[in-house]
């Protein structure tokens, strides 16, 4: 156990140039006690972190803040009564932390959660609140943690892969912010799981529990591609007793990936991206309203990524290679690899969303001297696709933010964006360049956009603002790694839209930082 008694002194800055600015709260400098894998607000400075101390032989490790110091920290007991057990992550659950964990025992698989006090030790032991068999041949499965937008309930689900010849199976349940169960049950799929994947969990504000499927038609060879043997996509609502089954057939076109939201009455609001049908590449944003109940689709839009869009940062000799492979009847220019970040729906009803081109390359490298291979991994996070969907139906915009992150074995770690809603604008907030701004912060529109740098002299971090009224946005320099001695990590930084603060978190070396903003939303 460690306990840190020093008090360290915050920091105020003012970020903001010809904008609305942010008062940011920072925390001076401390030690980095392992590497941070998630943040758990409580409220203003205090919060928990969860994180991984000890490298390779290493363990997960929880630590509490109070204003923003590390006041104390604790290994994890990897152990339930019947012997140890597998970390399967951590939650705040209404004021509870809970830690959620596996064992393998006696031919089943077991699914605990255990409070933890603020001291950081269990809090009585621990409760089973799920399992399933595991028979001769099968594999182990796993657990997935998944909790509603407000916070109110949370629910554990699962899959078993079937022996070769048998279905998949799978299981829920949920509870509520004070540890009581809501529903629960086992199911089949009403389809081939070697002909569907599921592509979302989703559980409502209300406790409903809802997952999503893509369906794919059996082709000729026994893997599938999405764009050639893409079928339909499903919405499932699953209860006790009953699975409610909502197909979307879109004539001609494919869902290559949507997010779900929900209101109390089970009007769906579904915001995704479309290809067409036996092609690669996606062609527009697409989104619907749709009554679950009723099982029908109340509206609909599609927006298409017109030619200028796409290739709106695409150099000369890019642009004359479309065109030529256009000229040939090998298909218009195309968008590839990105995938939904995030939706949401605000109060007037109008929904924002943005997308973001992600991809790997891999390779491999072998020594012809002494056949030895070296595979190295490639991250790269380009551009951002903002748009909105409009109350009464229909996108009222969408825009391309140009941005280039590239970095080698460390699963992007600085790279990606933390986005917010705030005072009427949708925020975007980066590691960038610093060569492309000017002196005074303001974007440099030039035909090279430097890809964003992790370096002492040349990182900045970036905030876009785009206006919800019109989609118009600005791009500046929101402050450098040198403003305030360390490097913004957007994946770990946490939004916690129940106090309206986010919660920013910066690394320098072994050393960390954090940070505290808020917003209006």
């Amino acid at each position: 156990m460690k306990r840190i008694t020093l008090l360290l002194q915050a920091i105020i800055l003012t970020f903001g140039l010809g904008a609305q600015n942010y008062d940011i709260n920072w925390s001076e400098i401390q030690k980095a006690n392992g590497r941070l894998n998630d943040i758990l607000p409580v409220a203003g400075n205090d919060f928990y972190s969860l994180r991984w101390a000890g490298g390779l032989f290493g363990s997960y490790t929880l630590a509490r803040h109070d204003n923003f110091v590390n006041a104390e920290s604790h290994k994890i007991e990897m152990k339930v009564e019947s012997g140890m057990a597998n970390f399967e992550g951590a939650k705040m659950i209404g004021e509870k932390l809970i830690v959620f964990l596996s064992d393998r025992s006696e031919g089943k698989n077991h699914f605990f959660m255990q409070e933890y006090g603020k001291d950081l030790m269990p809090k009585g032991p621990s409760k089973e609140i799920a399992s399933y068999d595991i028979e001769k041949g099968m594999s182990r499965g796993s657990f997935d943690v998944i909790t509603s937008r407000d916070k109110t309930f949370f629910g554990v689900v699962w899959s078993v892969p079937g022996k070769k010849g048998s279905k998949d199976h799978y299981g829920f349940k949920i509870m509520d912010s004070d540890l009581n169960e809501v529903s629960s049950g086992d199911y089949d799929l009403p389809y081939d799981s070697k002909l569907c994947a599921i592509t979302n969990y989703y559980l409502s504000n209300t406790g409903d529990y809802f997952l999503s499927l893509t369906e794919y038609q059996a082709g000729e060879k026994k893997v599938f591609r999405s764009y050639l043997d893409y079928k339909a996509v499903h919405i499932l609502h699953i209860t006790p007793d009953d699975i409610e089954d909502m197909t979307i057939d879109l004539e001609g076109k494919r869902i290559e990936a949507m997010v779900l939201n929900s209101d109390n009455d089970k009007i769906f609001t579904i915001t995704g991206i479309f290809g067409d049908k036996g092609k690669a590449g996606v062609s527009g944003l697409m989104y619907f309203r749709a009554n679950f109940s009723k099982k029908e689709i109340l509206d609909e839009g599609f927006e298409k990524f017109g030619k200028d869009f796409i290739t709106q940062d695409w150099s000369d000799r890019q642009k004359e290679k479309a065109e030529k492979r256009e000229a040939k009847g090998k298909g218009e220019p195309q968008l590839y690899n990105y995938v939904m970040r995030q939706t949401e729906v605000l109060n007037d009803g109008s929904i924002v969303g943005s997308l973001e081109q992600y991809y790997v390359v891999v390779n491999t490298y072998t020594d012809p001297k002494t056949g030895a291979t070296r595979t190295t991994y490639t991250y790269y996070y380009n551009d951002i696709i903002a748009f909105k969907v409009g109350t009464d139906g229909g996108f009222d915009w969408l825009t391309k933010i140009n941005k280039s992150q590239v970095s080698t074995n460390d699963d992007g770690y600085l790279s990606s964006y933390l986005r917010f809603v705030d005072n009427g604008k949708l925020c975007f907030v980066f590691n960038d360049n610093v060569n492309n701004y000017d002196e005074a912060g303001k974007f440099l529109k030039a035909d090279r956009l430097y890809s964003a740098s992790f370096s002492k002299k040349r990182n900045v971090v970036a905030i876009v603002e785009v206006d919800l009224a019109d989609g118009a946005y600005d791009r500046r320099s929101f402050f450098d790694r040198k403003e305030i001695a360390s490097i913004l990590v957007p994946k770990r930084c946490q939004i916690d839209y129940t106090n309206k603060e986010i919660l920013l978190y910066s690394i320098s070396g072994r050393k960390e930082r954090y940070g505290l903003m808020p917003f209006k939303e």
